[in-house]
């Protein structure tokens, strides 16, 4: 019996079914992060559907995206204690409920609710994808996991032309049913086939209150977790309030609302082309370099009124994004160890929680505060380097603690 099973599990993997899974994954993900991670090109559309200032309208962003994270990293605590289709189905149902649902509302508390329910239901279904997708392949589980990725950044390179079309033809209530309504149906198809490989065994005993307890009492994670968080930051404020950035500078708004679609396409290349220089030159200073040139890229931001400038900022924010969303998790499990690997990207997946819901709001309110961005753009330049800088110290393998401890305090003094 042991042996039917290892064998069913051996042809599984790597097989046509993979592929299906992986194709799944790419449409899944384009849908969700094209619904939810474009809000700059549709911010000015919901705030005048709803009647909606300024700061509302960032708050909405910022607590989707927060439940987004929230909720996916929960999920990847204990996503083996669930049967993945029924989860899968759930957060179907929930984003064709959010869907629906806006229409149906008429104020900023409903909106809220709507936009919650849809980043609840994105981040299980987020999680599902990048979990499970690896458990079915061997030989190509690179390749496979970079496609699947890929799906990121085509949301964000093609839902914004989906949405400049849509505002040409019907209303914002509409156009969200039909774009969100569109992710709902690819959830809920691939629900139909999301399981795990035959004979694979989740070993989840381990994962509890110590496991939790040990993971937050240790410096290196806590470190690592809280940079993480910190050095994402200039993505969600890209996310919600790009647009808006570059019409300040001058920018035509048909050109800044296709910008974002910009930094998602160099994304995608940069994913596959951050992993193969990560491999040859290391992970952790490929990746920290490209988050450099990322804050660089926000603090030049609010001087950018020309096109050659601003799509050389763009590729720069390409660049930044790609290798990030290539190279965090390989860095995370070198350092902390493969064991109940879902759990431990789940929980450093919620890192980000405070900055996707703060960093928006903090930038909105500064920028009323100072009359422009130069000096909101430039705080969140600094905080995402001190990020990196905390995700480096805290990755670092145990051999190299002592060396950086030391170079931190000559620093400081």
């Amino acid at each position: 019996m042991t042996t039917d099973a290892s064998d069913a599990h051996e042809a599984a993997l790597d097989s046509a079914r993979s592929w299906l899974l992986v194709a799944l994954g790419v449409s899944m993900l384009t849908t969700i992060w094209g619904v939810i991670f474009t809000f700059t090109v549709y911010v000015g559309q919901l705030s005048t559907a709803f009647g909606l200032t300024d700061l509302q309208a960032s708050s909405v962003f910022s607590i989707t995206t927060a439940v987004f994270l929230i909720s996916g990293g929960v999920f990847g605590v204990v996503a083996a204690r669930f049967p993945l289709r029924s989860v899968v189905a759930v957060a179907g149902v929930g984003l064709a409920v959010a869907a629906a649902g806006l229409g149906a509302v008429d104020s900023y508390v409903g909106v809220v609710a709507a936009f919650a329910l849809l980043g609840t239901a994105g981040g299980t279904a987020f999680i599902v994808v990048v979990s499970l997708v690896p458990q079915w392949f061997d030989a190509h589980e690179g390749t496979a996991m970079g496609i699947t990725m890929a799906g990121n950044g085509l949301g964000v390179l093609t839902i914004p032309f989906a949405w400049l079309w849509l505002f040409e033809r019907v209303d914002f209530r509409t156009a969200f049913a039909v774009v969100a309504g569109a992710a709902a149906v690819v959830v809920l198809l691939s629900s139909l086939v999301f399981r795990r490989p035959p004979g694979h065994s989740e070993s989840t005993g381990t994962v509890g209150l110590d496991w939790l307890r040990g993971r937050l009492t240790d410096r290196d994670f806590v470190g690592a977790a809280l940079g993480y968080g910190l050095l994402w930051g200039w993505y969600y404020v890209l996310s919600s309030q790009l647009v808006d950035i570059l019409t300040t500078n001058g920018i035509d708004a048909a050109v800044a609302a296709g910008a974002f679609g910009l930094v998602g396409g160099v994304s995608i290349f940069a994913r596959v082309g951050g992993g193969f220089v990560g491999d040859r030159l290391g992970p952790r200073t490929v990746f920290a370099a490209c988050v450099a040139l990322a804050a660089a890229c926000v603090l030049v931001l609010p001087a950018v009124g020309s096109r050659p400038a601003l799509y050389a900022v763009l590729v720069g924010f390409g660049i930044g994004n790609g290798t990030l969303a290539a190279l965090w998790s390989p860095i995370v499990l070198t350092r902390f160890g493969a064991d109940n690997a879902t759990a431990t990207v789940g929980l450093l997946n919620t890192s980000t929680a405070g900055a996707a819901f703060l960093s928006p709001l903090a930038i909105s309110a500064l920028r009323g505060v100072t009359g422009g961005y130069s000096v909101p753009l430039t705080i969140l330049a600094i905080v995402t380097v001190v990020g990196v800088g905390l995700f480096y110290w805290g990755t670092a393998p145990e051999s190299e603690q002592g060396v950086l401890e030391r170079a931190f305090s000559i620093a400081s003094d």
